[in-house]
């Protein structure tokens, strides 16, 4: 008879995101899950049947830590708290940055920008905030704020994460970004459906 498991699925999991916050994705073994959690390798075999399994229920709590930086009120300008949420993300959360963006990353499709936009729209919501922030703009300018204020703001997030960039403050990353998103939004309300911009 199999026995029952002291720990739920999402304690297990819980564990697994921690040993990635405190060493990083390349350390996250069975063993190390079960030591978090002070038992056996049973419990994390009986709740997860695999690696790839695993990953993706970290990476799915990864960007919902991700999501609440994102969403925290840094300015009166929703999509400059995207950027800035970001920032600060890889700052902070080292160790889930690069296990996001470096170790495990997501192919991103930038030669479509259409697809950056629908994803942006699914993860925020059409009706949210950020998209009806994004929806003021022209259709055609919606990619080109999408697209290059994210290339920007990751740009910005590595330097940040990797401790390359000169200041961390609050306020160095912020004066950057609105730098940056001025030109970009400027850019998006500017051009037309050809992809011109509007003289």
């Amino acid at each position: 008879m199999k026995q029952p498991s002291v720990y739920s699925r999402e304690q297990v999991i819980d564990a697994a995101l921690e040993l990635v916050r405190e060493d990083g994705w390349n350390k996250v073994t069975t063993r190390a899950i079960a030591k978090k959690l002070g038992s056996s390798t049973m419990p994390i075999y009986s709740h997860v049947r695999s690696v790839e399994e695993l990953e993706k229920e970290i990476r799915l709590k990864a960007r919902q830590l991700l999501k609440a930086y994102q969403r925290e009120k840094y300015s009166e300008h929703v999509l400059l708290n995207l950027a800035f949420g970001y920032v600060a993300f890889a700052r902070d959360e080292k160790k889930l940055f690069r296990f996001l963006y470096l170790e495990s990353p997501n192919q991103l499709d930038l030669e479509n920008g259409e697809g950056m936009r629908e994803s942006f729209l699914a993860e925020f919501g059409e009706n949210s905030e950020e998209g009806t922030a994004l929806k003021e703009l022209k259709s055609s300018g919606q990619e080109v704020v999408i697209q290059y204020t994210w290339i920007f703001t990751h740009g910005l997030a590595m330097l940040v994460n990797a401790g390359t960039f000169g200041s961390n403050s609050n306020q160095a990353i912020m004066q950057f970004l609105m730098n940056a998103g001025e030109a970009f939004y400027t850019w998006g309300i500017q051009k037309d459906e050809g992809g011109n911009i509007d003289e």
